[in-house]
């Protein structure tokens, strides 16, 4: 009875410290999306950071996520802050090629999307180290 009594008391303060966990599908707050896509078998391969620093990859066609490491608050707080140095948000540049690269920044109810990999043209300054930057990161 008294350990009964005891998992009972104890109980609401496990859940408590429980932190929720999303879905990039779920998470209706800011995100940046990473990924690639094209080439001869037409792969793609997308990571998501969500702003509470939960980190997801998806490969494939199939679309299924599968959640990776949790980045700390203050490394998810400078690649957020970054994405904003770099105008992410508003920056206009779509020029896809026959291999790929993307970053979207989604900051409910706007996305914005910068695409790169046309032969020729390449991406604003910056865009492409921070791509490298995250890729090596996660």
């Amino acid at each position: 009875m008294k350990l009964t009594l005891a998992v009972l008391c104890l109980l609401p303060l496990f859940l408590a410290c429980k932190s929720p966990h999303f879905t990039p599908k779920t998470y209706k707050k800011n995100q940046i999306i990473i990924g690639s896509s094209g080439g001869v078998t037409g792969m793609m391969k997308e990571y998501v950071l969500l702003d509470n620093g939960q980190l997801f990859l998806s490969k494939g066609l199939s679309g299924e996520w599968r959640e990776l490491k949790s980045l700390k608050k203050s490394q998810t707080r400078a690649i957020f802050n970054k994405a904003e140095e770099l105008d992410l948000g508003t920056l206009k540049f779509k020029h896809p090629g026959n291999l790929s690269y993307y970053l979207i920044l989604k900051q409910p109810p706007r996305s914005n999307e910068v695409k790169w990999g046309e032969t020729g043209v390449s991406p604003p300054e910056g865009i492409t180290l921070f791509y490298e930057y995250l890729i090596t990161l996660f």
